[in-house]
């Protein structure tokens, strides 16, 4: 057994944190207003995704986490920071080493990013470690991201919050580059769900930007004539998700991983356990990386730029 500890989806129980309608413009004349919230840089470290935050004019730093439905600051942080906890509401975390309970954490200053004051009140606290190391207070996930249309430019490592634009469904990324749409997008729990096709076989995925690779469910790869001896073959890694433990999940080597116009040829992938009626995949960072991204979770819409000059329908291989 390979001792690599992979860092995958981190799958959070309920959602909201009221940051939603305060952020939503209506058309003006018939125009949708683009109008710029906040922007800060993205640190990539092991193929993760970190941003800059302030709590009580402290500093954390957050996993950007589409795959999550809560934000979410660990012990560590908590206590650290001085917060009081919750004890009227508390969360239970789902993820691939099992559930998980706590009390929530209050926020009494709310969330500062980019310079820009966020009304969150509560976030959900963890009892794991986040992340390639222990400087890592916590996780940056969808019940603030679905509030905005997400700019995401992984090529220049900049993040741009906008005003969503739930009354113009068909508003575009204001981009001069060449994009092209991921169609069949539907949201599930606070969750983009993408459709995929993996070899022969297509589905629906988590769109997870907490994932340092993308993987499938263990019910996709029994479809698929993967289980059992399937993956004897397979290198295996310790994984971790939303809870203490780690598991132990086999890799497999596929084909072709293809998101719309975007290709990943040859992905190597983790076949793990995902809960029920949350897709069959997660596309994670790895197929994200080198790109730009746009996200509108309230209009379930998702533009890709390709990774470099050329043809827009991009082949790249996975990470080694």
């Amino acid at each position: 057994m390979t001792r690599c500890l992979l860092a995958l989806a981190i799958l959070l129980g309920l959602a909201g944190c009221g940051t939603r309608d305060p952020y939503e413009l209506p058309p003006v004349g018939g125009v949708c207003p683009l109008v710029r919230v906040a922007e800060m840089p993205i640190a990539t470290h092991s193929n993760l995704l970190f941003v800059q935050a302030t709590i009580g004019q402290q500093p954390v730093t957050l996993l950007l986490d589409s795959g999550a439905e809560r934000t979410l600051l660990t012990e560590a942080a908590v206590k650290r920071l001085g917060l009081p906890r919750d004890f009227e509401h508390a969360t239970r975390t789902f993820g691939i080493g099992g559930p998980t309970v706590s009390w929530d954490a209050k926020l009494p200053d709310g969330l500062v990013m980019g310079g820009t004051h966020f009304p969150v009140d509560r976030v959900t606290v963890g009892q794991f470690e986040i992340g390639p190391s222990a400087d890592v207070d916590g996780l940056l996930g969808a019940d603030i991201l679905l509030a905005f249309d997400v700019d995401l430019d992984l090529r220049t490592g900049q993040v741009t919050f906008y005003h969503a634009r739930r009354n113009c469904p068909n508003a575009a990324p204001p981009w001069t580059e060449a994009y092209l749409p991921i169609v069949g997008i539907t949201t599930k729990r606070d969750r983009l769900l993408i459709p995929f096709q993996l070899d022969s076989v297509q589905g629906m995925a988590v769109l997870d930007t907490g994932a340092q690779l993308s993987s499938i469910s263990e019910r996709l790869a029994e479809q698929m004539g993967l289980a059992g001896d399937g993956l004897a073959a397979d290198r295996t890694v310790m994984a971790r998700g939303a809870a203490p433990q780690q598991i132990a999940v086999h890799i497999h080597r596929f084909h072709e991983l293809r998101v719309g116009p975007a290709v990943m040829q040859a992905p190597l992938m983790p076949v793990v356990p995902m809960s029920p009626g949350l897709g069959d995949a997660l596309v994670g960072t790895d197929f994200l990386r080198d790109r730009r991204i746009w996200l509108s979770f309230s209009t379930q819409r998702m533009f890709v730029t390709s990774r470099a000059s050329g043809p827009l329908l991009a082949v790249t291989r996975s990470l080694e």
